[in-house]
């Protein structure tokens, strides 16, 4: 009977060793931990101010006089300084994009009902009649990481 427990004994002890010494991951930690984060936009919308459809909707398309001025309006969330806001316009959403404005931080405000910060980029819409842009807003943020594009749609009056 000795001969087995010592056996048993002296395959035990370098389990026991080996088990204590394993750190089990961290499956959470490693999805929270960003190595480059970035401002998230909530919503693009034109004008001066929200217009929702009878759902409920808030409207992302605006029709303005050709070359009028536009605000572009940006709600976004950030746990990172931001650098600047890039505003870039194309034909299509598939199109070749056409920087419009660059802006420094510093103008955008916090709004307590929104739960974001507003950033009023102020473009000038196409010449032309009938003429539609995809206008596509982005931030930049001090680590030089550039946010998802969020867009709106511009339309000029016939």
């Amino acid at each position: 009977m000795k001969p087995i427990l010592k056996y048993m004994l002296v395959c035990l002890i370098p389990a026991v060793l080996l088990t204590s010494c394993y750190k089990e991951p961290d499956l959470f930690e490693e999805l929270l931990v960003s190595n480059g984060k970035v401002a998230q936009i909530a919503v693009v919308w034109l004008g001066d101010a929200k217009v929702y459809n009878a759902a409920g909707v808030l409207q992302t398309t605006t029709t303005v006089d050709s070359l009028s001025t536009v605000n572009v309006n940006i709600e976004y969330t950030s746990e990172v300084a931001v650098k600047e806001f890039k505003i870039y316009s194309a034909p299509t959403a598939s199109a070749s994009q056409t920087l419009l404005a660059t802006v420094p931080a510093g103008a955008q405000k916090y709004d307590a009902e929104l739960r974001n910060y507003v950033m009023k980029v102020p473009i000038t819409a196409p010449k032309g009649k009938n003429t539609t842009s995809i206008i596509f807003a982005e931030i930049v943020a001090e680590n030089s990481y550039a946010s998802s594009q969020k867009t709106a749609t511009l339309k000029t009056k016939p």
